[in-house]
């Protein structure tokens, strides 16, 4: 798919600083991506923005960008957070995104 940083950088998203990081990880959301949807080749602005979305979330994922708050201290005041939208993992987002994007008729079966 030709899919290129300026496209990504157009549609608001800006986790991925640079050229090289943006190709190596929008090659591999597309290989993800067609681990489940049936066919997957034409550029269409939703099969993108899914790219840009999975992308987004490997870069989080290897540069630990997704770490949840869990809390703050400052002196003698402490305060802890539990959000358990932070419990997904990365193959658990991407899974969902993939849901998200695509309906169930292009999608593999059982899927």
């Amino acid at each position: 798919m030709s899919i290129s940083y300026g496209d990504y950088k157009k549609s608001c998203h800006s986790i991925i600083p640079d050229k090289d990081a943006f190709a190596r990880y929008s090659d591999i959301a597309e290989r993800k991506i067609k681990k489940f949807v049936r066919s997957f080749k034409a550029p269409t602005d939703k099969n993108k923005r899914c790219v840009y979305e999975i992308a987004d979330i490997l870069y989080a994922g290897n540069n630990r960008l997704n770490l949840p708050l869990a809390g703050f201290s400052n002196e003698n005041y402490r305060e802890n957070y539990f959000d358990s939208s932070g419990n997904l993992s990365i193959d658990e987002k991407i899974f969902e995104t993939v849901r998200l994007y695509f309906t169930s008729i292009e999608l593999y079966r059982g899927v």
